[in-house]
């Protein structure tokens, strides 16, 4: 009894190093990630006042990209078709069998200053493709590329300055853990208890193997929003001038005006979109098929281009 019991110990005191070992680390990290946020913060240096109407001067597509947060093209992608569809360019129709898509439509709006965007997407339309099946990052990727380039998106993926403190006490720990495996064995050499102490010095290892793991994940405090303090202001600008747009705010029944449809979608997204498909029949329909059909002709190109994996 006295031997189990003086096992039960021996483990029990192993999992408390490994467990204080942890802890300490932890907070030596803890530490470093406060400290590398605080001099961000001391060295970041002061935005600059924002330019008057500087929203206006991008242009409802750039602002779309910047009010999605995230770097991403989708919103800006519906905010195009959902200002041409406002103006007339483009309308809810039907194809020959039925199926939900977007037409040329009043082909005099299609204004000389019109963006690339757009005649991209009003060519599509003329050749009798649905211009919702377009691929956004194609379209818009000058446009992501433009903002990322003037400094209004910084990208994904970009972390403060930061050195990753050495695991000491860990490492500590995981290199004391084969003489305490080895004293471990000796003590119960005994053929009744050898089993369990064998058992137990390979869960040691084990554990000693898990300490002494180099870390090098950043963590996500430490990971810089995508818009830069010059695309955060334009935000704040877009969303101050077309405030009366929120559909939060907005009977039901009152629809967007032509000139006001795209810039809701862009400031206010999805809710903006279902209040504008709301008002607009047919329009959900088609560009949820235009959606649909761009992403079956990319699994079944991915299929081809890989068909000779399932071959073999």
């Amino acid at each position: 009894m006295i031997v189990w019991l003086a096992w039960a110990g021996s483990a029990a005191g192993y999992a408390l190093l490994a467990l204080g070992a942890l802890s300490l680390d932890q907070r030596i990290y803890t530490r470093a990630v406060t400290e590398a946020l605080a001099r961000h913060r001391a060295t970041r240096p002061e935005p600059a006042d924002a330019v008057p109407d500087e929203d206006l001067r991008l242009g409802v597509a750039a602002v779309a990209v910047l009010a999605e947060g995230d770097g991403s093209i989708h919103r800006a992608f519906s905010t195009v078709i959902i200002g041409m569809v406002a103006r007339g360019v483009l309308k809810p129709d039907t194809e020959y069998d039925g199926t939900p898509t977007l037409a040329l439509g009043n082909s005099d709006e299609c204004r000389p200053g019109a963006s690339e965007e757009e005649a991209a997407l009003r060519s599509l339309a003329s050749s009798r493709q649905n211009p919702a099946g377009a691929d956004p990052h194609g379209l818009l990727h000058p446009t992501a590329d433009r903002l990322m380039t003037e400094g209004y998106l910084r990208g994904r993926g970009v972390y403060i300055d930061f050195q990753l403190p050495c695991v000491f006490w860990a490492r500590t720990v995981a290199a004391l853990t084969l003489p305490l495996a080895a004293l471990e064995t000796y003590a119960f050499l005994d053929w009744r208890y050898a089993l369990v102490a064998g058992w137990t010095s390979i869960a040691m290892i084990v554990v000693a193997w898990g300490l002494a793991l180099p870390d090098s994940e950043r963590p996500q405090a430490l990971r810089l929003p995508v818009l830069t303090e010059r695309g955060e202001q334009v935000v704040r600008q877009a969303r101050a001038r077309h405030a009366h747009l929120d559909p939060a705010k907005r009977p039901a029944s009152q629809a967007y005006a032509p000139d006001e449809a795209a810039a809701a979608c862009a400031v206010f997204g999805t809710a903006a979109y279902s209040h504008f498909a709301a008002h607009t029949p047919g329009f959900a329909a088609a560009f949820t098929a235009g959606v649909e059909r761009r992403l079956e002709s990319r699994a079944a190109d991915h299929l081809r281009r890989h068909w000779n994996d399932f071959i073999g």
